[in-house]
């Protein structure tokens, strides 16, 4: 399902009596909800044609998307601070969900997720996705209480953990793939409806929203363990029950959300969007289903992109099963891991923060202030470099302190702002006509590294027989060689940053915008400005 600015030809629409027979029920299903989807917005169309606002209408499509972000906020903000609390709560069961977790993560981005999305749409991919994704944290309320009330249990435990990290990892790919199509659809209908706008710089200030409302949310939420353990001294059965909770409501609310595909059909005179037997344009429904294998095989740039998506991933696992799981406990003397919500809200108001900024200095062209998005991409990767160099040079934590563990937090929340919001960003630029595939190849590339770096954390293949400087031992009294993980997460880190300016040669050799690079000028009028 293929938003688009440009205008589509008229269609006939097919009736849904006359696909019934045809279709299994839920299919049918669907597509009656998607019809009645229809009749709402062509009312709301027809009030905003009466109206001859394009403002208006365009300030209804930024509403909307922020509505989206705030869901989408409240129902990941839950998963997120349950997984940060995986490894510290549940012990080696929770590096190995953690790891299931990616794992199902990534293969639903391989085949699966993008069909969904282009069959159905983005915004009922959001609904399932985060259905799915309330599932995931539900199941750490349920092994909570199986643990206390029966020890012999472990099995069951072991079983819900998995079941709900298998079930969480596909609907992450769902919800995440859904809301890049969401997020690069609401920019084109916007520039579509508002004079002025260029859409590169939309898609900065919407990616700049957007990271920043969802790690806004991801700091209260992550706070909010700490918070009801010092404050309240609630049981952590009850902590992750609040956690399901709130997770389960945005999903409901979510269905209020506008159809993006759906309006801009309508609002280019078509009822319906353009369906074949459940395909679009004549795509195969196989197509749909591997988008994102098919953009990595047809278009070089995702190649060159991948190893930014890598670098996320492997410093992602590393800092959640060494940083969180072990180091804290051992520099703040927490072996109840009462402090592990408080420093990771630390990189969540960090990287928040940060994407605002970021997002505004890559949409604003104002003197010297415009910053274009591979500059700060770079100061992402960068972050994640230094990182990785202070772990090589103090594995262990033992010579660590409250500042220096404070440091990298905060360069962890500059790293996660490049990639929640610019990179986002920059796909929506460099893929306006394939976004599932170009979103799923960020959770694919992303996602295959986190895996792997949970299953180095867990497995045999990196333990050592004696504690020495990188090898070091964690809680369950296991010893892991770290120095693998910080080879290659510098060496990534380090490959990154020309591969991804590489990418950016590639978009502008096509035609693509050169005001994704630096761009430092003089007010409008002056003569000699930089470039």
């Amino acid at each position: 399902m293929s938003c688009s600015i440009t205008d589509d030809e008229e269609k006939p629409a097919p009736s849904v009596s006359s696909r019934t027979s045809s279709q299994p029920l839920p299919l049918v299903l669907a597509d009656s909800f998607k019809n009645e989807t229809n009749s709402t917005i062509t009312n709301q169309i027809e009030e905003d044609d009466d109206s001859s606002s394009s403002s208006s209408t365009a300030a209804k499509i930024r509403i909307n998307f922020l509505y989206m972000s705030t869901l989408f906020a409240i129902n990941h903000g839950c998963s997120v601070s349950c997984l940060g609390l995986a490894n510290a709560r549940l012990g080696s069961i929770g590096i190995w969900q953690s790891g299931v977790l990616y794992a199902s993560y990534t293969a639903s981005a391989l085949i699966g997720a993008s069909y969904f999305v282009k069959r159905f749409g983005s915004r009922n991919g959001l609904v399932l996705g985060m259905g799915m994704n309330a599932a995931y944290v539900t199941s750490f309320f349920l092994v909570t209480l199986i643990v206390g009330k029966n020890e012999e249990l472990v099995w069951l435990q072991n079983v819900v953990a998995i079941v709900g990290a298998l079930v969480g990892g596909v609907g992450s790919s769902i919800l995440w793939v859904s809301q890049g199509t969401y997020f690069s659809c609401a920019s084109q209908l916007f520039v579509s409806n508002k004079e002025r706008e260029v859409l590169k710089d939309v898609t900065s200030r919407f990616g700049g929203n957007f990271a920043f409302i969802f790690l806004s949310f991801e700091v209260i939420l992550r706070l909010l363990s700490t918070l009801l353990i010092e404050t309240v001294g609630l049981s952590w059965e009850i902590i992750f029950g609040v956690y399901s909770l709130l997770s389960i409501l945005p999903t409901i609310s979510m269905m209020r959300a506008m159809d993006m595909e759906i309006y801009q059909s309508l609002q280019n005179n078509n009822i319906l969007r353009p369906e074949d037997d459940g395909s679009d344009e004549g795509l195969s429904p196989l197509h749909k289903a591997t988008a994102a294998l098919d953009l990595l095989c047809s278009d070089p740039k995702t190649k060159y992109l991948s190893p930014v998506n890598i670098l996320f991933g492997l410093s992602t696992a590393f800092c959640s099963s060494v940083l969180n799981g072990e180091v804290i406990q051992k520099v703040l003397s927490d072996p109840n891991s009462t402090y592990v919500g408080l420093y990771t809200a630390v990189t969540s108001t960090v990287a928040a923060v940060a994407s605002l900024v970021f997002g505004r200095l890559e949409s604003t062209h104002i003197s010297c202030l415009h910053c274009g998005k591979e500059v700060i991409m770079s100061i992402g990767a960068s972050s994640y470099l230094v990182i990785a160099l202070i772990f090589f040079a103090f594995p262990d934590g033992s010579n660590w302190n409250r500042a220096s563990l404070l440091s990298v937090y905060i360069l962890l929340g500059v790293g996660r702002a490049t990639f929640e919001g610019t990179l986002r960003a920059i796909f929506a630029d460099f893929f306006p006509n394939e976004k599932e595939g170009a979103f799923a190849n960020i959770i694919l590339f992303s996602g295959t590294a986190s895996t792997l770096g949970y299953a180095l954390s867990v497995s045999g293949a990196l333990e050592c027989e004696e504690v020495s400087k990188h090898c070091i031992e964690y809680s369950d009294n296991s010893i892991h060689n770290v120095l693998v993980m910080e080879i290659v997460i510098v060496a990534v880190a380090i490959l990154s940053i020309p591969s991804f300016w590489r990418a950016v040669w590639m978009f502008r050799q096509e035609g693509g915008s050169d005001d994704l690079s630096i761009e430092i000028s003089l007010l409008d009028g002056l003569d000699g400005g930089l470039e």
